[in-house]
């Protein structure tokens, strides 16, 4: 994975630019994914709270990366090659069923496992000799889960609708990242907000009708990172005057 970054990096027109910083990393996700609709109806049978317990960011994961750094000639601006593997939780939603018992509905929780490789290209700027700010899109590719077997004793299509809600996911996403880090010796530090830009689902099917459900991916990412391999720093070019 390294290797293939650093070949990557250095097919990038070449006029100018210098490798900078090869790291590993790793990342605390703090993750957030409430869905649209806040509820949704599948009666006779079934009702799903997607708001879940009103929660936001508490659901949590990890991030395992490896990056190369290409500076732009003298100047401040670099440019970032990066590869990840995540995986962490989804918001827990609450699926109700039996809906006509006399005894009111039973239900039980469902969440989204993420599990998924990302390939980055980030662009960035130098505050000084150890601090930066970075942004740029990512690819997702998303991992479904294996579908659950049929248990006709179980009411009455649970693992039915679980498999439906699994297979929502899309494989593909595009999302964006922006953030602040500073470097200190061979270490890496970095915080950032990723965004989903197109949907992690948009729509699942149960019993023949198709229901809208759409998933919007937010996290925060605490990395801390080792370089590898460090190029000696040059003088920093001054801030343009007037």
């Amino acid at each position: 994975m390294l290797v293939l970054l650093c070949y990557v990096s250095m097919a990038l027109p070449s006029q100018g630019q210098q490798l900078e910083a090869v790291a590993v990393a790793g990342s605390l996700a703090i993750t957030q994914t409430l869905a649209t609709p806040e509820s949704i109806s599948l009666a006779p049978a079934y009702a799903i709270a997607t708001n879940g317990d009103g929660s936001k960011y508490d659901e949590t994961g990890y991030r395992l990366s490896a990056f190369a750094r290409m500076r732009l000639g003298q100047s401040r601006y670099f440019l970032q090659a990066e590869t990840a593997y995540m995986s962490t939780e989804g918001q827990r939603y609450l699926i109700f069923y039996d809906l006509s018992s006399r005894y009111g509905p039973s239900w039980f929780i469902f969440g989204h496992h993420i599990n998924r490789w990302e390939i980055a290209a980030l662009g960035g700027y130098h505050l000084g000799r150890r601090g930066y700010v970075l942004l740029g899109p990512s690819l997702a590719l998303n991992q479904r889960e294996p579908l659950l077997p049929k248990k006709p004793g179980v009411y009455p299509a649970t693992n039915e609708l679980y498999n439906s809600l699994t297979q929502s996911v899309i494989t593909a996403q595009i999302t964006g990242q922006v953030g602040i880090g500073f470097t200190a010796g061979r270490f890496d530090f970095s915080l950032r907000l990723e965004q989903s830009l197109t949907p992690y689902t948009r729509r699942f099917t149960f019993d023949g009708t198709t229901y809208g459900y759409r998933q919007q991916i937010r996290q925060g990412l605490l990395t801390a990172g080792i370089l590898l391999y460090k190029r000696k720093q040059p003088t920093m070019p001054a801030y343009p005057t007037n």
